[in-house]
């Protein structure tokens, strides 16, 4: 007995015909998934990005912060010194001109 195919039965090019046909939909389909994939994977590289460049400002904040404080500390340090330094030349002044004022009376 002779197997004949049946005319509208369907052939392998017309299954395969069908199958990349298929496939051109589903990846026309996934084309704004992997679009909107690739944008997200993006801005989650822009946070991280600016995560660490809040922790570097951060840091260097922090260090001018303690520069400025220890710069603070020392122009209170020589503000001390220097009112020191001024009563001593006002006692000393005052030493010459009491003592030129003797000399002035005495001669």
């Amino acid at each position: 007995m002779t197997h004949t195919p049946i005319k509208d039965a369907p052939t392998i090019k017309d299954a395969a015909d069908r199958l990349q046909r298929t496939l051109k939909n589903l990846e026309a389909s996934l084309q704004p998934m992997l679009a909107h994939i690739s944008k997200l994977e993006q801005q989650q590289k822009d946070a991280a990005n600016s995560d660490q460049d809040r922790s570097r400002l951060a840091n260097d904040l922090d260090e001018l912060q303690a520069k400025h404080d220890s710069l603070l500390a020392r122009e209170q340090e020589f503000s001390k010194l220097a009112g020191e330094t001024t009563r001593e030349l006002d006692a000393v002044i005052s030493q010459v001109l009491q003592t030129l004022g003797d000399d002035d009376g005495e001669g």
